[in-house]
């Protein structure tokens, strides 16, 4: 799991490098990593400041199994990526829950050959 560091030791650390100490001797000295120290200048110059990114927040989407399951029993031959457009998520999630009620998508061609 990554360590969140301070604004206050982000910028003691930053600091010291432009004062004139070198990457390496700033990674042993603060134990940190040299992508950490990356991260930091890079942060400092997009948003000119070190303030931790906060995750945005997103909400789960669960598909109704209920509704999943009328639907594929009105229209069989619906698509997954239609499917998809119906529950407003990816066509991977369709495809895990239709795996979960044991649902196949395979369809039975019309025309075989004769045996």
């Amino acid at each position: 799991m990554a360590k969140i560091y301070s604004e206050d030791f982000r910028n003691c650390v930053l600091d010291n490098i432009r004062e004139g100490m070198t990457w390496s001797k700033a990674i042993k000295t603060f134990n940190v990593s040299r992508g950490s120290i990356s991260n930091w200048v890079n942060l400092k110059k997009e948003t000119g400041s070190l303030k931790h990114k906060t995750r945005t927040f997103y909400n789960t989407r669960k598909i109704d199994k209920n509704q999943l399951f009328e639907t594929i029993k009105t229209n069989p031959d619906l698509t997954l990526k239609e499917l998809a457009k119906i529950f407003n998520c990816s066509y991977q999630a369709v495809s895990v829950m239709c795996r979960k009620l044991n649902i196949t998508r395979k369809k039975n061609h019309a025309l075989r050959r004769k045996r």
